[in-house]
Parts: C-alpha cells; sequence; structure tokens
C-alpha cells in the first residue's frame, strides 16, 4: 500500500492569489487547473482499483478464516469433554430433554419442543445411534390430518408424507407400548371428490394404527362420523391386551344417530383398560362395547344418554375411582325416595371405590345426578354449574354417603347469574356446613361477602372440632329452597371449614373486601413473636387448623383498587401463609 501512494504524483495546491481573491484565471491559470483536474482524475482511477482488489483480498481472507476456524472447531470437537459422557448418561440426557416432545405430523412450528428428538438425531452419527436406541422417545405419536393443510396439497403428496411419519416412527418405537392419538377435522375441501380422498386418507391412517393394536398403551381417536370405521377398527379385537387408556370422539352423524350394526367392539377384551374418555358419543352403553366393569377412571363429556342409561352406565362401572360428567344430557329420574335414612340409599347406585368427582352441567341435570349415585369413599367434589345451582341434591348425596369427614377437597363454581345469587349463595353456604372435613377449596362466585365469607370467619365462641361442629339445619320446614328453617341466616353455630388449610376465591361482582380481610385474619395461626395472644390487633383463633395459602381473585364492574388489601399480605406472610392477589 505504501508503494502504491509512493507512485501517485503529489497533490497540487493552487496559488493563493486564486483561492483568496474574487479574480477571473487567465487563460494561462485556467489550463493550468484543468491539468491538475485531470491528474487527479487519474490517481482516483488507480486508487479505485486499489480499494476494489483489496476488498476481494479482503472477501477471500474472511472466506478462508470461517474454514480454518470450522476445521479447528472439528479438531477441538474431538477433544471434547461431552465425549467423555458415558452412552448410557447421554441416553438418560436425551429422555429428559424430549421428555415434553410429542412426535407429531405434522409439524406444529409453535410446539419446539416436538422437534427435539429430530434436532438430536441430526447432531451427529454418534448421537443418532443413541437416540435411535431409544424407542421410548418415538412412542408417543401424533397425528392431526387435514387442519393445517391448504387445499393445494395433492392426495398423493398428502398420502405419501404421513406413511414415510408412521412408518419412521414405528422402526424407531421397535416393540416398545405406543401411546396413538389420531384426530381428524374438516377436510381441506368439500368438493365431492375431495370429500371422497380425505376419507381414503383417514382409512389410510387407521389401517396403518390397527395394524400395531398388539402394542397399544393409549390410544385416541377423534373423528368424524366415528362409527363409520367399525370395520377398520374390528381387526383389533383381541389383539389390546396393552391397552390401559382410550379416548373416543365422534362428530357428525355418529355423534347422534350411530346404528345398532355399528356398535364398535375392538376394545371389548382388553384387560388391562381401567381409563376410558368418552365425547360426543350417542348411547355409549350400547354402541360401544368396553370393559366398563374393570374401569377406574370415566370422563364421560357431552354424551347423549336415553332415559335410564345413565343408571346403567353407573350400575356396570362399580369399580370407578374418578368420574368426571360434563354436559351430559340425562335423562334418568331417581326411584322415589322415603324419609328413612336406609330406604335413601338403596334408591341410588353406590360407588364405593370413587374418589374423586367432576360435574360439569346444568344446574337442573346437577340435581338429577346427585340423585342417582351414592359415593362413601368420596375425597375430591367438583361442581361446575352453568346455570342456577341448588345444594339440596348434593347435600342429600353426601349425607346418605357419610363420607362429609372423607371429603378434603371441594371445588365450586356456580353460574355467577346476578338474579339468582342469593339463592346459590345460600345453598354454598349449606354445602360448606356440610363437608367439614374439607382442607382445600376453591370458590368461584359472585357477591361472595353477602353470606358466604362472612359465615367463614372465625369468631370466639364458634367451635372448630369438626367432629362437633354443628350442622345448619335441612329438615323442618318453612326453611328456603328446602333447606330449612335453620340455617346460615340464624348467626348460631360453629365456623365453616375448620379444617381449612388452602382457599381460592374467585369473586366476579366484589363491591368490597373488607369481609374478606376479617376472614382471613380469622383465620392465620397466631403469631410467635413471644407477646402471645393476637398479632398487629388481631385475634386468632384456636381452629382445627389455620391458612397457609390463600389466592384471590377480586373484580367488579367499576376499576377495582381494594384498598383494604393493602395489609392483610404482609400479615399473613408474618404468620406463615402464602397469599396471591390478582387484582
Amino acid at each position: 500500500m505504501m508503494g502504491l501512494l509512493s507512485t501517485l504524483p503529489p497533490l497540487t495546491k493552487l496559488p493563493s492569489t486564486l483561492l483568496h481573491s474574487g479574480c477571473i484565471p487567465s487563460n494561462e491559470e485556467r489550463d493550468s487547473v484543468e491539468q491538475m483536474i485531470a491528474e487527479t482524475k487519474t490517481s482516483l482511477s488507480i486508487i479505485d482499483e486499489e480499494i476494489t482488489r483489496l476488498k476481494s483480498s479482503i472477501a477471500l481472507l474472511e472466506a478462508h478464516r470461517q474454514d480454518v476456524e470450522a476445521n479447528m472447531a472439528t479438531h477441538q470437537a474431538v477433544l471434547s469433554p461431552i465425549r467423555h459422557i458415558p452412552s448410557e448418561i447421554l441416553a438418560e440426557i436425551f429422555l429428559y430433554a424430549t421428555s415434553d416432545a410429542k412426535i407429531s405430523w405434522p409439524h406444529r412450528p409453535e410446539h419446539k419442543a416436538d422437534r427435539m428428538p429430530w434436532h438430536l438425531a441430526e447432531v451427529c452419527s454418534y448421537w443418532r445411534s443413541i437416540i435411535l436406541s431409544l424407542p421410548n422417545i418415538w412412542s408417543t405419536i401424533h397425528v392431526d390430518l387435514f387442519s393445517t393443510y391448504p387445499e393445494n396439497v395433492s392426495y398423493p403428496c398428502l398420502t405419501r408424507r404421513f406413511h414415510d411419519f408412521i412408518d419412521t416412527c414405528l422402526d424407531r418405537s421397535k416393540n416398545s407400548p405406543l401411546s396413538l392419538s389420531l384426530r381428524t377435522g374438516t377436510p381441506w375441501t368439500r368438493s365431492s371428490q375431495g370429500v371422497e380422498v380425505a376419507r381414503e386418507l383417514v382409512c389410510s391412517a387407521l389401517v396403518a394404527i390397527v395394524a400395531v393394536s398388539d402394542r397399544w398403551q393409549a390410544l385416541s381417536l377423534e373423528l368424524e362420523d366415528l362409527f363409520s370405521f367399525h370395520t377398520l377398527l374390528s381387526p383389533a379385537r383381541d389383539r389390546v391386551g396393552r391397552l390401559r387408556s382410550l379416548r373416543l370422539a365422534s362428530s357428525g352423524r355418529s355423534a347422534t344417530t350411530p346404528r345398532s350394526w355399528h356398535a364398535i367392539e375392538a376394545f371389548e377384551n382388553a384387560p388391562q383398560l381401567t381409563e376410558v374418555s368418552l365425547t360426543h358419543i350417542s348411547q355409549p352403553t350400547r354402541h360401544i362395547r368396553l370393559p366398563w366393569h374393570q374401569l377406574k377412571c370415566l370422563r364421560s363429556k357431552g354424551n347423549h344418554f336415553h332415559e335410564g342409561e345413565f343408571t346403567r352406565l353407573l350400575n356396570q362401572t362399580a369399580s370407578l375411582e374418578e368420574f368426571k360428567s360434563e354436559d351430559e344430557r340425562v335423562l334418568d329420574l331417581a326411584a322415589p325416595t322415603l324419609a328413612s335414612t336406609q330406604d335413601a340409599t338403596t334408591s341410588a347406585v353406590r360407588l364405593p371405590h370413587l374418589r374423586t368427582l367432576s360435574i360439569s352441567n346444568k344446574g337442573s341435570y346437577i340435581s338429577r345426578i346427585f340423585q342417582l349415585f351414592t359415593t362413601p369413599s368420596l375425597t375430591s367434589l367438583s361442581i361446575h354449574s352453568r346455570t342456577a345451582y341448588n345444594a339440596e341434591h348434593t347435600i342429600a348425596m353426601l349425607r346418605r354417603s357419610s363420607c362429609v369427614l372423607n371429603l378434603h377437597t371441594l371445588n365450586l363454581e356456580s353460574s355467577r347469574d346476578l338474579e339468582a345469587v342469593w339463592e346459590e349463595n345460600y345453598g354454598i353456604v349449606c354445602l360448606l356446613a356440610e363437608t367439614r372435613g374439607v382442607e382445600e377449596c376453591a370458590l368461584r362466585v359472585s357477591k361472595s361477602a353477602d353470606e358466604i365469607i362472612p359465615r367463614l370467619t372465625a369468631r370466639r365462641g364458634m367451635g372448630g372440632n369438626p367432629l362437633r361442629s354443628p350442622v345448619l339445619s335441612t329438615t323442618g320446614s318453612g326453611g328456603f329452597g328446602g333447606y330449612g328453617a335453620g340455617g346460615p341466616m340464624s348467626g348460631q353455630g360453629g365456623v365453616l371449614l375448620p379444617n381449612l388449610r388452602v382457599f381460592s376465591l374467585e369473586d366476579s361482582y366484589c363491591e368490597s373486601a373488607e369481609e374478606m380481610v376479617e376472614m382471613v385474619e380469622s383465620r392465620l395461626a397466631p403469631c410467635t413473636n413471644g407477646g402471645g395472644g393476637g398479632c398487629d390487633g388481631v385475634d386468632s383463633l384456636s381452629l382445627t387448623a389455620h391458612l397457609s395459602k390463600v389466592n384471590l381473585n377480586l373484580s367488579r364492574p367499576a376499576p377495582p383498587t381494594y384498598e383494604e388489601l393493602g395489609t392483610l399480605k404482609a400479615v399473613a406472610r408474618k404468620r406463615g401463609c402464602a397469599m396471591k392477589i390478582v387484582r
């Protein structure tokens, strides 16, 4: 570079008489300046050529530098500490890294974890050999047909992609138990020809899945017109010895009008089947052959039961430990009950092993369902009423079940209909009075300060022992809504839920938090600062249990401030209670 500069002519300077004066140059001066400009242009051309050459050299050097760095990284990789990790440890790392992954087709960009097994297999041949030796990684397969494909994808291309995917997964999963999920949405086209080829693809997928039915451990089929595929599923019969969990969901014609000869019998002989989920099935006990008697967990959503069928289902599933019913159309009526407890008990189906029960439905259906069974071992109860909730039949079920001290978890969501809020909250209080053994309670209600929260507040003179806490009367005449005259409005009796440790409240219409502050403070553990008695001017009563965790989500039509909650969190923390407040 210095050699080039030495060959260039020196920069010329104009006379000061031309630079610092306004005179017009003479002809000789004009010729001299033009010659200087021509020489300068020549120098610029030489410099530009050199700059271009140097830039090209720099680009070549930079590219070569990247090659050198890559070569060095390759050499360093040979000495990488990860090479010293035994393959068994590396396999455990891969299993942990892919624990949240689900082998899905087609790939969903928003679910990056699902791509982890494929990425690990692309790192190097050694990693690939290890991850291909772990069949469990490839044994959870989810297939979602149609929902993500545009119209311009041809049927042969779609079919080829699917079979490449499923064949790869089945080969890599070796002989390990499979968890398979097949879901079909609306086909990418509604033309008659398009619907036909779409159905052909579903049939092709079912054939591939049924071929490995002897490896099914968990199976989920969410198909449009499910019962029309009963013939393709029939070869799986007597080959489902490993099947433990089954989910069947239907839509379209089979959801409303399956024919008797469309009954699915593929899962009738499944000796290990204990968990079943049914969605949008008409007359499930008639159109699906299952070993109902051995089921431990049943989830039923949006199914249509003919009159008497729901009771028949309960009679067939006497071994249930968990039952969830959501938006069921139940037509059954409980048998007439007499006054005696013994006669009332014999009128309902007894589910002796049921521990977890969840009901989400209209209030009228909830009342009807609770009349149909008896649950002496119940420990967890969840109720979500979509219309006005009446607790009368829930209380009656708990009483005839004699499970009020076994029940430890209660989740209750009312309709939050402001026109029925008083009746709902009154019934909730009556229900809380019956569930004296509850340790964890979650309420989603409106205007809880009117009835519920004051009755949860511990005041002096209230008993705390669950075995001797007075129960709100539900007998006698003259009471509201059939609950009786002696109720939460009387102001007598013990504190509700004396064993309560975890409390969650979501109130959609809370005008003031003063009652909430009083209730929480009254149920906190006493201070341990050596002063004895209260803390921060608050008396803590001696309860069977004290709150250890509180979650509050309060709102109202106007923007909430709830200044009353300002110091409550600090008081709770001081007394060993974790509190979360959503405003």
